[in-house]
Parts: structure tokens; C-alpha cells; sequence
């Protein structure tokens, strides 16, 4: 299983909250997407994707809880790929920082499921950021190319 974890910093003209998005696989297949308006206003990019991490982390923790379940066991981390290495360090590093302690203790489960191997945070570039495709517009090629990532087919209109 692997999942794609990203944020529309501040998107909302009206409030500026953020919205997180996110997609999993397991294997190839493309099994599960979502994209919500967080809750608050993030101070900056980085608590917005650390913000979005915390969810997507959520969802990784419960379908590999449900697959287990089925017969389904893990091995290996659940690869949570993130485009702000900000928020990557964040989660690495175990000691708070004054920049990063407004950000509640519940955000901190991303943190807690690294430590003990539940996933793995590997940096994807922005170019390769798969999720971007649920909340953003794009030209034509770049639209082909992540339909193409998520495994989907486009069909023309006749």
C-alpha cells in the first residue's frame, strides 16, 4: 500500500483554510481519495501538510487495520508520500520546536505511527504529487499525465 498526501495552502478566498488531499493504492490499483477543507487556519504551508499528513495517516492506520482483518498483513511500512520536507522533518524529529507548538497534539499521530513503523515518509516532488489532482486545474498534458498515474482512462467526448 502506498498514499499521496498534499495541501491547497490557504485556497479558500473567503476563510483561507486549507484543503487536504489525498490518494491510496494498494498495489496499482487506485482504492481511495479524499479531499476536505480543514478545520482551521494553518499559520503556514508547512502546519497545512503536516495537517494533511495527520488525516491521510488516519486513513492508512484504518484500511491497514480493515485489511488485516480480511487476511490482508503488512510487512513493510505504508509509504506516505509528501511534497514539503518541512513537515517530513517535522515528523522525523521528536523534539518540539517553538515554531512547530501551535500545532495541536493530535496532528502529532503522524509522528507517533513513524516511530513505530506503521508508515514511511518518503519526499516526492511537486511534479510527481499525484494528489494535487483532486483539488487544483491543469493543461491538458499535465491532466493525461496524473489520470495516467492514477491508473484511469480518458475517454473522449464523441
Amino acid at each position: 500500500m502506498r498514499a499521496y498526501s498534499d495541501v491547497d495552502h490557504g485556497s479558500d478566498p473567503t476563510d483561507r483554510k486549507s484543503v487536504t488531499e489525498f490518494c491510496i493504492f494498494l498495489g496499482d490499483s487506485f482504492i481511495f481519495w479524499k479531499s476536505k477543507k480543514q478545520s482551521i487556519v494553518s499559520q503556514s504551508s508547512t502546519e497545512a501538510e503536516y495537517r494533511a499528513m495527520t488525516s491521510t495517516t488516519k486513513e492508512i492506520v484504518w484500511l491497514r487495520w480493515l485489511l488485516t482483518n480480511m487476511g490482508i498483513f503488512f510487512s513493510h511500512p505504508t509509504s506516505m508520500y509528501c511534497d514539503n520536507q518541512s513537515s517530513i522533518q517535522i515528523a522525523h524529529n521528536s523534539v518540539f520546536h517553538k515554531r512547530t507548538k501551535h500545532i495541536e497534539i493530535d496532528c502529532h499521530l503522524a509522528r507517533h505511527h513513524l516511530k513505530h513503523g506503521t508508515i514511511a515518509l518518503p519526499f516526492v516532488p511537486f511534479s510527481l504529487q499525484i494528489a494535487d489532482f483532486f483539488t487544483k486545474t491543469y493543461s491538458i498534458s499535465r491532466f493525461c499525465f496524473l489520470v495516467g498515474k492514477l491508473s484511469m482512462l480518458v475517454v473522449a467526448a464523441s
